[in-house]
């Protein structure tokens, strides 16, 4: 009944933000210290400061023009909170049996509390279930593709780049996959890949993917494979992701070392089979490709900040924080470019798989006999950048855009504005 409240204007960001933290202060406090993946714990609060801190501490350092205060205040509460966490001893990364952890650990049933430090519980029992197997196999459901730009970022599993490779832009997709970052393997098809509760080798499907770059990340057994059947527990918090913030924190803040990548980034990497970080290479030698990308990173730790967002995009791929990170790094112009898929130098039939059987075969005109191979005819199945030639293009009649002047925030619901006269909208959202 308290109408001068209920119609008050906004409060300040810092107030907000202060208070979410101090909240999260007091939980900290008074939260169970033993571990949970389906109850909150002292340690969900501890991981949700440290990503909530990470986000506003990073979005005030790059959004100059806002005039907000304490970036370097809130980057520090996030490295502590992580660092809380790593200390704490309850959690490790999932190993997985050998090299398969990673892949492993979201197509398990069961959340891996090793790990997982809070989930979002799924059971068939219950009759709780979500649809990733469905939406990864089924033509009609969106057809999943990750995209080239994201490929293009996993190293060598020597721990070089693969953009530092000559004419990495027209390698096919046999030839760009070969020697990469196990991860790669374990999100997307790759040559080899076999559905797990199945026997049959398996090449990416472009009836189901519409880069070619076949989602496996998530995609649990094919008993699965039903619309709304599966029952893998998602996880909300993960321990990887409390490493990379504690890594990116510290970087942002100009103070990591060394020592630091050795206690983040590197589980992460041996996880991998990959070579650890080297912090003096990366501030020596900024990659080029990711500096394209995040044109916003300058200074001597350029290099270094990079590569921890490298790591951050391929651990995270498809857990819901690539939106959030470009609009807290002010990278808004990522979201515009022309998303793109494979790479075919012409037209004709292509093996995905190595297999030495083609799995595809693009074509003009008339529509090929053939019942052995995946028919796309061009300029309708599929469009090519160069006509007859170059990476797959997606929704190429779509105009992108982003206003760097407006679209980091939200508009507020113009309802909102009509009960409650006393809120302004958004800069440059119209009413």
């Amino acid at each position: 009944n308290d109408e001068a409240m209920l119609t008050k204007g906004r409060d300040s960001r810092v107030l907000i933000v202060d208070s979410i933290l101090a909240d999260l202060d007091y939980a900290i406090l008074h939260l169970d210290e033993t571990n949970s993946d389906e109850k909150i714990t002292k340690w969900t609060a501890l991981a949700l400061q440290s990503r909530a801190a990470l986000f506003e501490g990073t979005f005030r350092k790059y959004h100059k023009d806002l005039n907000l205060p304490n970036a370097t205040s809130l980057l520090e509460k996030s490295a502590a909170a992580a660092k809380a966490i790593m200390d704490g001893g309850k959690y490790s990364l999932y190993q997985g049996d050998g090299t398969n952890g990673y892949q492993a650990l979201f197509s398990s049933v069961n959340a891996v509390n090793q790990e997982v430090i809070l989930a979002r519980k799924f059971s068939d029992a219950l009759q709780i279930w979500h649809n990733v197997n469905y939406y990864t196999i089924t033509a009609s459901y969106g057809k999943p593709g990750l995209d080239k730009d994201l490929v293009n970022t996993y190293l060598m599993n020597d721990g070089t780049p693969f953009t530092a490779k000559a004419n990495y832009e027209k390698m096919t997709f046999l030839e760009e996959v070969k020697n990469r970052d196990p991860r790669l393997s374990q999100t997307i098809r790759t040559p080899g890949y076999k559905r797990i509760g199945g026997n049959a080798t398996l090449a990416p499907n472009f009836g189901n993917s519409v880069t070619g770059y076949h989602l496996i990340k998530f995609v649990g057994d094919v008993r699965y494979d039903s619309y709304n059947a599966s029952e893998n527990d998602m996880p909300i918090f993960r321990y990887a992701e409390v490493l990379l913030n504690y890594a990116e924190a510290k970087a942002e803040l100009g103070l990591l070392t060394q020592g630091d990548i050795d206690i983040s980034i590197k589980p992460l990497r041996d996880r991998a089979g990959m070579p650890n970080l080297n912090y003096a290479d990366a501030v020596a030698r900024p990659d080029a490709y990711l500096a394209n990308q995040y044109k916003n990173v300058k200074g001597a730790h350029q290099g270094v900040i990079l590569e921890v967002r490298r790591e951050r995009r391929i651990e995270l791929v498809m857990e819901s924080f690539r939106w959030d990170d470009l609009m807290r790094w002010k990278e808004g112009s990522n979201v515009v470019r022309q998303f793109k898929g494979m790479y075919f130098p012409g037209i004709g039939r292509f093996d995905l798989d190595g297999d030495q059987k083609d799995d595809i075969w693009i074509y003009e005109g008339e529509k090929p006999n053939a019942s052995d191979v995946q028919l796309l005819k061009l300029g309708a199945d599929i469009t090519l950048e160069h006509g007859t030639s170059g990476n797959v293009i997606i929704n190429a009649h779509i105009n992108k855009e982003f206003k760097e002047n407006r679209d980091y925030l939200y508009p507020l619901p113009i309802q909102e504005l009509q009960l409650n006269e006393n809120l302004v909208q958004n800069p440059n959202w119209a009413n």
